[in-house]
């Protein structure tokens, strides 16, 4: 077989791929190496119950992208208030912590109140680390209850090995005036990064639930995906990618642009021009892989779930336990309930067995009590993504700027979270999807003109 011709060509299926390539139309090719679209936005069909690969909830910010996802989607997409609770030894609050500690025991609020405003009072310099930056944002007694804990189990490493850089999309200060009215109990959910969410709900017996639905609208507008395509070398001076399709070599050219939004690590370590040195320093990248635990529940809903719950208690497994019927009734059978445990793991350590690994996550979702009585666990589902987590070092930074320029010099542009190996909201990547599709446009108009 010859050597199949593209203007364009996309290397993964994920929202910035699928958003980017269904925005240029036209001669675009898509490739990927799953059985299905979406990345990490898939949802899973479970004999009856659906689950999200791991936790999705759409929040907007950019009218661009808000115009697209409710031109796909319309009524289907429903509003879905991000009602969210932090499990600490010093009582149970809502989510953001900083903005809800009414409910904490009153040593806990005033200590976390008191601390706070000396960390807003005191003057600081840069942060050396993540710790330091979390300790300076939030002072001591926050940190201590939650903000440490938490961020333990969820990175896996020490904290002052972080660097203090590429967190701050979540981590901005409060003012004083707003933690003082969360410690007396007034809702403070409103000033939250991402208070108002939305999910799709699509009507009973459509065939497809969960975030999938927003993956099949992307992917319907895609001219030409090839799925179970997996690149095996990237020939940037014949502008060639090489891909392996059911056991057989099948080769694509690109006439304008390759866009990668596969992992900034595998990206050089595929394209030939990448330096040695700057392919190995890649490979060396420190990311975590999320193993999502989802349970097939028979029986009773507990009462008044909010959508996910995060836990801070070091000696269970899971980060947080993610209740996937609160997001949509329908994504299970009328008899069940699906709950669904985040587990982080280092990418370079072993990762547990699936058997031992769900057995060990139904022995501590029964220890923290989510199960009531007359439920029981009909089967387990274990769902992997790695990378899921890019970790932030000092060393990271310039390694991956290098690497963003030596692609786009050899005519690869990044794109997406795990392309730009940077931690990304849905709608950001599908906003840069938008916008890399709108920038091939113009040029091919600049061109013409």
């Amino acid at each position: 077989m010859g050597v199949i011709e593209t203007d364009v060509l996309v290397i993964g299926a994920g929202l910035a791929g699928l958003s980017a390539a269904a925005t240029l139309g036209g001669d675009v090719i898509v490739v990927d190496r799953e059985e299905e679209p979406g990345g990490l936005a898939r949802s899973d069909h479970v004999s009856g119950w659906w689950f999200d690969r791991v936790l999705h909830l759409l929040h907007f910010s950019d009218r661009s992208v808000e115009r697209a996802v409710r031109g796909m989607l319309g009524n289907v997409l429903q509003p879905c208030q991000p009602d969210a609770w932090i499990e600490t030894p010093s009582g149970t609050v809502r989510y953001p912590f900083q903005l809800h500690l009414a409910d904490l025991s009153e040593p806990a609020r005033v200590a976390c109140v008191a601390d706070f405003a000396r960390a807003t009072f005191q003057a600081h310099g840069p942060s050396e680390n993540y710790e330091e930056l979390l300790r300076t944002t939030f002072g001591d007694a926050m940190c201590e209850h939650f903000y440490f804990p938490y961020n333990r189990k969820l990175w896996r490493r020490p904290l002052s090995t972080l660097a203090p850089q590429g967190f701050q999309w979540n981590l901005a200060r409060p003012s004083l005036e707003a933690v003082l009215r969360g410690s007396f109990g007034a809702d403070g959910q409103r000033a939250a990064y991402n208070s108002n969410g939305w999910y799709p709900r699509p009507p009973a017996g459509a065939k497809r639930r969960g975030m999938q639905v927003l993956v099949d609208a992307w992917a319907s507008r895609v001219k030409d995906l090839r799925l179970r395509h997996t690149v095996r070398h990237i020939d940037t001076g014949r502008r060639i990618v090489v891909c392996e399709h059911d056991g057989r070599a099948v080769s694509f050219r690109f006439r304008r642009a390759c866009l990668s939004t596969a992992p900034l690590p595998a990206t050089a370590a595929l394209t030939g021009g990448i330096p040695a040195a700057l392919r190995e320093a890649c490979g060396r990248l420190p990311q975590n892989r999320v193993r999502s635990v989802a349970l097939r529940i028979l029986g009773p809903h507990g009462a008044g779930q909010p959508l996910w719950r995060y836990y801070t208690d070091e000696s269970l497994p899971f980060t947080r336990l993610i209740f996937q019927t609160s997001f949509d009734s329908l994504m299970a059978p009328p008899s069940g309930w699906g709950l669904m445990a985040e587990v982080t793991e280092r990418s370079e350590d072993p990762p547990v067995p699936p058997a031992e690994l769900a057995s060990e996550v139904i022995r501590s979702v029964r220890r923290v009590g989510v199960i009531p009585t007359g439920s029981v666990v009909a089967g387990t589902h274990v769902m992997d993504a790695d990378p899921a987590y890019v970790v932030f070092t000092r060393e990271s930074a310039p390694v991956v700027a290098a690497a963003a320029r030596a692609l786009r010099e050899l005519g690869v542009v990044p794109l997406g979270r795990y392309g730009r190996w940077e931690y990304s909201s849905m709608e950001q990547v599908m906003r840069d999807g938008l916008a890399e599709a709108r920038l091939l446009e113009g040029q091919v108009v600049s061109e013409k003109a």
